[in-house]
Protein backbone atom coordinates (compact mmCIF):
# COMPACT_ATOMS: atom_id res chain seq x y z
CA UNK A 1 0.00 0.00 0.00
CA UNK A 2 1.27 3.27 -0.44
CA UNK A 3 2.81 5.71 2.19
CA UNK A 4 -0.09 8.20 3.18
CA UNK A 5 1.04 11.88 4.60
CA UNK A 6 -2.73 12.29 6.01
CA UNK A 7 -5.17 9.99 7.57
CA UNK A 8 -8.84 11.01 7.43
CA UNK A 9 -11.36 8.53 9.76
CA UNK A 10 -14.33 9.45 9.09
CA UNK A 11 -17.71 8.70 11.35
CA UNK A 12 -20.65 9.41 8.88
CA UNK A 13 -24.14 9.58 10.04
CA UNK A 14 -27.33 11.31 8.89
CA UNK A 15 -27.19 14.39 10.08
CA UNK A 16 -23.64 15.09 10.97
CA UNK A 17 -19.87 13.77 9.89
CA UNK A 18 -17.34 13.60 11.54
CA UNK A 19 -13.70 13.62 10.56
CA UNK A 20 -10.44 13.20 11.89
CA UNK A 21 -7.33 13.97 10.56
CA UNK A 22 -4.05 11.87 11.61
CA UNK A 23 -0.54 12.90 10.71
CA UNK A 24 1.55 9.99 9.71
CA UNK A 25 4.76 12.02 10.64
CA UNK A 26 3.56 14.29 13.83
CA UNK A 27 0.81 11.68 15.24
CA UNK A 28 -1.25 14.68 15.70
CA UNK A 29 -4.95 14.19 15.39
CA UNK A 30 -7.40 16.96 14.32
CA UNK A 31 -11.21 16.15 15.10
CA UNK A 32 -13.67 18.28 13.09
CA UNK A 33 -17.58 17.50 13.05
CA UNK A 34 -20.04 19.14 10.17
CA UNK A 35 -23.66 19.32 10.39
CA UNK A 36 -25.40 17.34 8.00
CA UNK A 37 -23.27 16.12 5.12
CA UNK A 38 -21.27 19.35 3.26
CA UNK A 39 -19.21 17.13 1.28
CA UNK A 40 -17.77 20.13 -0.63
CA UNK A 41 -17.34 21.94 2.61
CA UNK A 42 -15.49 18.39 3.80
CA UNK A 43 -13.12 18.19 0.54
CA UNK A 44 -12.06 21.78 0.97
CA UNK A 45 -11.38 21.42 4.61
CA UNK A 46 -8.99 18.08 3.63
CA UNK A 47 -7.61 19.87 1.41
CA UNK A 48 -5.96 21.57 3.84
CA UNK A 49 -3.78 18.94 5.28
CA UNK A 50 -0.15 17.61 3.59
CA UNK A 51 -0.89 15.19 1.03
CA UNK A 52 -1.29 12.16 -0.28
CA UNK A 53 -4.16 11.40 2.10
CA UNK A 54 -6.68 8.65 1.92
CA UNK A 55 -10.15 9.31 3.60
CA UNK A 56 -12.20 6.08 4.99
CA UNK A 57 -15.64 5.15 6.60
CA UNK A 58 -17.45 1.87 7.70
CA UNK A 59 -20.83 2.10 5.06
CA UNK A 60 -23.67 2.53 7.14
CA UNK A 61 -26.86 4.15 6.32
CA UNK A 62 -25.90 6.13 3.67
CA UNK A 63 -23.95 3.44 1.86
CA UNK A 64 -21.44 4.08 -0.92
CA UNK A 65 -22.70 7.84 -1.23
CA UNK A 66 -19.96 9.45 0.70
CA UNK A 67 -17.47 7.78 -1.31
CA UNK A 68 -18.76 8.77 -4.77
CA UNK A 69 -19.64 12.46 -3.77
CA UNK A 70 -15.79 12.81 -2.50
CA UNK A 71 -14.52 10.77 -5.44
CA UNK A 72 -15.99 13.52 -7.80
CA UNK A 73 -14.40 16.26 -5.86
CA UNK A 74 -10.61 14.79 -5.97
CA UNK A 75 -10.87 13.04 -2.38
CA UNK A 76 -9.45 9.38 -2.77
CA UNK A 77 -11.59 7.87 -0.23
CA UNK A 78 -12.62 4.54 0.09
CA UNK A 79 -15.15 2.04 2.11
CA UNK A 80 -13.92 -0.23 4.94
CA UNK A 81 -15.10 -3.65 5.31
CA UNK A 82 -16.36 -3.83 8.97
CA UNK A 83 -15.52 -6.74 9.66
CA UNK A 84 -12.28 -6.64 9.13
CA UNK A 85 -11.15 -3.76 11.58
CA UNK A 86 -9.44 -4.49 14.62
CA UNK A 87 -11.73 -3.45 17.48
CA UNK A 88 -10.42 -3.89 21.42
CA UNK A 89 -12.61 -3.88 24.56
CA UNK A 90 -11.44 -0.05 24.66
CA UNK A 91 -13.28 0.69 21.75
CA UNK A 92 -16.43 -0.29 22.79
CA UNK A 93 -15.93 0.92 26.36
CA UNK A 94 -15.58 4.47 24.90
CA UNK A 95 -17.58 4.62 21.67
CA UNK A 96 -18.64 8.01 20.45
CA UNK A 97 -18.31 9.66 16.97
CA UNK A 98 -15.00 10.97 17.85
CA UNK A 99 -13.52 7.96 18.86
CA UNK A 100 -14.77 5.77 15.44
CA UNK A 101 -13.45 8.96 13.28
CA UNK A 102 -10.02 8.59 15.29
CA UNK A 103 -9.83 4.80 15.65
CA UNK A 104 -10.60 4.63 11.21
CA UNK A 105 -8.15 7.23 10.89
CA UNK A 106 -5.31 4.80 12.80
CA UNK A 107 -6.70 1.92 10.81
CA UNK A 108 -5.64 3.67 7.98
CA UNK A 109 -2.00 4.59 8.85
CA UNK A 110 -1.40 0.91 9.98
CA UNK A 111 -2.71 -1.06 6.64
CA UNK A 112 -5.72 -2.18 9.05
CA UNK A 113 -8.06 -1.21 6.21
CA UNK A 114 -10.16 -3.98 3.81
CA UNK A 115 -11.55 -1.76 1.15
CA UNK A 116 -14.84 -2.90 -0.25
CA UNK A 117 -16.17 -2.93 -3.81
CA UNK A 118 -18.16 0.25 -4.69
CA UNK A 119 -21.22 -0.54 -6.81
CA UNK A 120 -22.62 1.83 -9.52
CA UNK A 121 -25.48 3.79 -8.29
CA UNK A 122 -27.83 1.52 -10.49
CA UNK A 123 -26.25 -1.81 -8.78
CA UNK A 124 -26.88 -0.39 -5.26
CA UNK A 125 -30.16 1.12 -5.89
CA UNK A 126 -30.70 -2.68 -7.26
CA UNK A 127 -29.62 -4.24 -3.95
CA UNK A 128 -31.69 -1.74 -1.89
CA UNK A 129 -34.34 -2.99 -3.78
CA UNK A 130 -33.77 -6.64 -3.30
CA UNK A 131 -33.03 -6.38 0.54
CA UNK A 132 -36.64 -4.17 0.97
CA UNK A 133 -38.18 -6.54 -0.67
CA UNK A 134 -36.66 -9.54 1.72
CA UNK A 135 -37.70 -7.26 4.32
CA UNK A 136 -40.85 -6.80 3.48
CA UNK A 137 -41.98 -10.57 2.94
CA UNK A 138 -40.11 -11.69 5.93
CA UNK A 139 -42.77 -8.94 8.00
CA UNK A 140 -45.61 -10.29 5.58
CA UNK A 141 -44.97 -13.87 6.16
CA UNK A 142 -44.77 -12.93 10.44
CA UNK A 143 -48.16 -11.18 9.97
CA UNK A 144 -49.88 -13.67 8.31
CA UNK A 145 -48.33 -16.52 11.06
CA UNK A 146 -49.75 -13.96 13.71
CA UNK A 147 -53.14 -13.87 12.22
CA UNK A 148 -53.68 -17.64 11.81
CA UNK A 149 -52.54 -18.11 15.32
CA UNK A 150 -54.80 -15.54 16.36
CA UNK A 151 -57.77 -16.70 14.41
CA UNK A 152 -56.69 -20.30 15.85
CA UNK A 153 -56.92 -19.96 19.10
CA UNK A 154 -60.60 -18.59 18.92
CA UNK A 155 -61.46 -21.62 16.96
CA UNK A 156 -61.55 -19.83 13.55
CA UNK A 157 -59.66 -22.73 11.87
CA UNK A 158 -59.71 -22.73 7.76
CA UNK A 159 -59.86 -26.18 6.63
CA UNK A 160 -61.03 -28.81 4.57
CA UNK A 161 -60.51 -29.69 1.01
CA UNK A 162 -61.15 -28.56 -2.64
CA UNK A 163 -63.77 -30.27 -4.85
CA UNK A 164 -60.89 -32.31 -6.50
CA UNK A 165 -59.92 -33.60 -3.05
CA UNK A 166 -56.68 -31.29 -2.06
CA UNK A 167 -56.11 -29.42 0.95
CA UNK A 168 -57.53 -25.78 0.87
CA UNK A 169 -54.73 -23.50 0.87
CA UNK A 170 -54.54 -19.99 3.01
CA UNK A 171 -54.73 -16.83 1.25
CA UNK A 172 -56.42 -17.90 -2.05
CA UNK A 173 -59.57 -15.67 -2.73
CA UNK A 174 -61.48 -18.48 -1.12
CA UNK A 175 -59.13 -17.90 2.02
CA UNK A 176 -60.36 -13.91 2.61
CA UNK A 177 -63.71 -14.66 1.68
CA UNK A 178 -63.83 -17.02 5.01
CA UNK A 179 -61.44 -14.37 6.51
CA UNK A 180 -64.02 -11.51 5.90
CA UNK A 181 -66.96 -13.98 8.01
CA UNK A 182 -64.50 -14.20 10.89
CA UNK A 183 -65.92 -12.83 14.32
CA UNK A 184 -63.95 -13.00 17.00
CA UNK A 185 -65.91 -12.76 20.08
CA UNK A 186 -63.33 -10.46 21.12
CA UNK A 187 -63.51 -7.89 18.85
CA UNK A 188 -59.99 -6.09 20.28
CA UNK A 189 -58.68 -8.61 17.43
CA UNK A 190 -60.38 -6.93 14.20
CA UNK A 191 -60.16 -3.35 15.74
CA UNK A 192 -57.91 -1.18 14.23
CA UNK A 193 -55.32 1.77 15.09
CA UNK A 194 -52.83 3.13 16.86
CA UNK A 195 -54.59 4.52 19.84
CA UNK A 196 -56.61 1.32 20.64
CA UNK A 197 -53.81 -1.30 20.11
CA UNK A 198 -51.80 1.40 22.88
CA UNK A 199 -54.74 1.17 24.83
CA UNK A 200 -55.09 -2.67 24.50
CA UNK A 201 -51.88 -3.93 24.60
CA UNK A 202 -51.30 -1.23 27.88
CA UNK A 203 -54.49 -2.97 29.75
CA UNK A 204 -53.20 -6.71 28.58
CA UNK A 205 -49.88 -5.86 30.22
CA UNK A 206 -51.07 -4.08 33.67
CA UNK A 207 -53.58 -7.12 33.53
CA UNK A 208 -54.84 -5.52 37.62
CA UNK A 209 -54.27 -1.50 37.48
CA UNK A 210 -54.09 -1.62 41.54
CA UNK A 211 -50.96 -3.48 41.27
CA UNK A 212 -49.18 -0.09 41.38
CA UNK A 213 -49.44 2.38 43.86
CA UNK A 214 -49.08 5.82 41.78
CA UNK A 215 -47.74 6.86 38.33
CA UNK A 216 -43.89 6.82 38.79
CA UNK A 217 -44.23 3.15 39.57
CA UNK A 218 -45.91 2.68 35.72
CA UNK A 219 -43.51 4.97 34.33
CA UNK A 220 -40.82 2.95 35.68
CA UNK A 221 -42.87 -0.50 34.90
CA UNK A 222 -42.77 0.47 31.27
CA UNK A 223 -39.19 1.58 31.07
CA UNK A 224 -39.62 5.21 30.60
CA UNK A 225 -38.71 6.49 33.98
CA UNK A 226 -35.01 7.90 33.74
CA UNK A 227 -32.12 5.86 34.66
CA UNK A 228 -29.67 6.61 37.12
CA UNK A 229 -25.98 6.32 37.97
CA UNK A 230 -25.80 7.76 41.47
CA UNK A 231 -23.28 7.93 44.25
CA UNK A 232 -23.17 9.73 47.52
CA UNK A 233 -24.48 12.93 46.61
CA UNK A 234 -23.87 13.10 43.23
CA UNK A 235 -26.73 12.06 41.30
CA UNK A 236 -26.72 11.36 37.51
CA UNK A 237 -30.02 11.02 35.54
CA UNK A 238 -29.51 9.33 31.99
CA UNK A 239 -31.98 8.83 29.11
CA UNK A 240 -34.99 6.37 29.80
CA UNK A 241 -33.96 2.79 31.09
CA UNK A 242 -35.64 0.60 28.38
CA UNK A 243 -37.06 -2.09 30.64
CA UNK A 244 -40.35 -3.70 30.28
CA UNK A 245 -42.38 -4.12 28.06
CA UNK A 246 -41.19 -3.21 24.91
CA UNK A 247 -44.37 -3.07 22.73
CA UNK A 248 -46.11 -1.18 25.11
CA UNK A 249 -43.38 1.56 25.39
CA UNK A 250 -42.98 1.21 21.49
CA UNK A 251 -45.97 2.36 21.02
CA UNK A 252 -46.33 4.96 23.89
CA UNK A 253 -43.79 6.99 21.87
CA UNK A 254 -45.09 6.32 18.22
CA UNK A 255 -48.29 7.60 20.13
CA UNK A 256 -46.41 10.70 21.62
CA UNK A 257 -45.37 11.90 17.76
CA UNK A 258 -49.14 12.19 16.67
CA UNK A 259 -49.57 15.42 18.89
CA UNK A 260 -47.08 17.02 16.92
CA UNK A 261 -50.25 17.95 14.59
CA UNK A 262 -53.09 17.41 17.05
CA UNK A 263 -55.58 20.36 17.83
CA UNK A 264 -55.83 21.54 20.92
CA UNK A 265 -59.80 20.81 21.37
CA UNK A 266 -59.21 16.76 21.84
CA UNK A 267 -63.01 15.19 20.20
CA UNK A 268 -64.85 13.64 23.12
CA UNK A 269 -65.47 9.81 23.38
CA UNK A 270 -68.33 9.07 21.83
CA UNK A 271 -71.46 8.63 24.02
CA UNK A 272 -72.46 4.93 22.52
CA UNK A 273 -68.95 3.44 23.89
CA UNK A 274 -71.15 3.18 27.22
CA UNK A 275 -67.86 4.90 29.10
CA UNK A 276 -69.27 7.19 31.90
CA UNK A 277 -69.24 10.92 31.04
CA UNK A 278 -66.74 11.79 33.64
CA UNK A 279 -64.19 9.29 32.55
CA UNK A 280 -64.40 10.33 29.03
CA UNK A 281 -64.02 14.08 29.84
CA UNK A 282 -60.90 13.11 31.68
CA UNK A 283 -59.30 11.43 28.96
CA UNK A 284 -60.28 14.79 26.94
CA UNK A 285 -57.94 16.86 29.49
CA UNK A 286 -55.33 14.45 29.61
CA UNK A 287 -55.05 14.79 26.04
CA UNK A 288 -55.25 18.67 26.13
CA UNK A 289 -52.61 18.30 28.95
CA UNK A 290 -50.21 16.31 26.90
CA UNK A 291 -50.13 18.06 24.05
CA UNK A 292 -49.56 21.75 25.39
CA UNK A 293 -46.83 19.46 28.12
CA UNK A 294 -45.56 18.80 24.67
CA UNK A 295 -45.49 22.35 23.24
CA UNK A 296 -43.90 23.47 26.64
CA UNK A 297 -40.64 21.21 26.31
CA UNK A 298 -40.30 22.05 22.71
CA UNK A 299 -40.44 26.03 23.54
CA UNK A 300 -37.68 25.09 26.19
CA UNK A 301 -35.46 23.87 23.25
CA UNK A 302 -36.03 20.13 24.35
CA UNK A 303 -34.89 18.11 21.79
CA UNK A 304 -38.20 16.21 19.77
CA UNK A 305 -37.31 12.63 20.34
CA UNK A 306 -36.54 13.41 23.95
CA UNK A 307 -40.04 15.27 24.31
CA UNK A 308 -41.71 12.36 22.85
CA UNK A 309 -40.11 10.25 25.36
CA UNK A 310 -41.19 12.15 28.87
CA UNK A 311 -45.18 12.58 26.79
CA UNK A 312 -44.58 8.52 26.55
CA UNK A 313 -44.60 8.74 30.17
CA UNK A 314 -46.75 10.87 31.32
CA UNK A 315 -49.28 9.11 28.79
CA UNK A 316 -48.71 5.76 30.51
CA UNK A 317 -49.61 7.62 33.43
CA UNK A 318 -52.66 8.96 32.35
CA UNK A 319 -53.81 5.39 30.69
CA UNK A 320 -53.16 3.92 34.44
CA UNK A 321 -55.29 6.67 36.28
CA UNK A 322 -57.60 5.90 33.24
CA UNK A 323 -58.41 2.59 34.24
CA UNK A 324 -58.44 3.20 37.76
CA UNK A 325 -61.59 5.44 37.64
CA UNK A 326 -63.26 2.88 35.25
CA UNK A 327 -62.06 0.23 37.84
CA UNK A 328 -63.14 2.43 40.29
CA UNK A 329 -66.76 2.81 38.35
CA UNK A 330 -67.44 -0.76 37.79
CA UNK A 331 -67.57 -1.35 41.96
Amino acid sequence: MPKYSTAFGMDVHLRSTTVCALDADTGEAVTRRFPGNPWGEIAGWMDGFPGPSLAAYESGYLGFAPQRELAGLGVECVVAAVSKIPRSAADSASKNDRNDAARMAKAILAHDISPVWVPSPEVEGIRDLAGAYDGATARLATAKQRLLAFLAKRGFVYGGTTPAGNPRKYWTYDFLRWLDKARPEDDGGVRKGCAFALAAAFSAEVGDFTRFRSGRQVTAYFGLAPSQRSSGDSVRLGGISGAGNALVRKLAVEGSWCYAAARHQPKLMPRDTGVPLEIRMHGRKGSERLLRRREEMLARGMPAAKANAATAAELVRWLWALGMMCREGAE
